[in-house]
């Protein structure tokens, strides 16, 4: 059926992880800003560009396999399970070369370029997820709005 394909396609799931993936990197990024100020605190991180080539990979695999989900490669970081749920387990970040006189490694600059970069993403994948469903929304109305 129609709506099966819609809902439960590669894009869907794909937009899904992303915004899984975002929210998941939100909350460890601040964590990270809400510990700058505490001794030997080392920042954790999530690759998004790692997550990228791995969704990327995932869609080839799917549209090869005519899959309805995405399965991410295991990776250090970030993996799928059997339901194509997101897990992810950040890495301590290593040190720019210098560690500061309280043994951190925080960088707020970075880190606050690194917020809004993901906050970007995870309203794309919200915007492009929305027009998915409003698109379902006028088919079931049979009217445009």
């Amino acid at each position: 059926m129609w709506i099966d394909r819609l809902l439960g396609s590669p894009v869907t799931h794909g937009l899904q992880l992303t915004a899984r993936y975002a929210e998941q990197r939100q909350q460890m990024l601040a964590e990270n800003i809400a510990n700058i100020d505490t001794p030997d605190y080392h920042n954790r991180r999530l690759d998004p560009e790692a997550f990228q080539k791995a969704l990327h990979s995932a869609f080839e695999t799917a549209e090869r396999r005519r899959a309805k989900r995405l399965n991410l490669r295991p990776h250090a970081q970030f993996s799928t399970d059997r339901l194509g749920r997101l897990r992810v387990k950040p890495a301590s970040e290593p040190a720019p070369n210098i560690l500061f006189h309280d043994g951190t490694n925080a960088r707020l600059e970075e880190m606050m370029a690194d917020v809004q970069q993901n906050a970007l993403t995870h309203q794309l994948a919200l915007n492009l997820l929305r027009g998915r469903f409003d698109g379902l929304l006028t088919a079931i109305r049979g009217r445009l709005q």
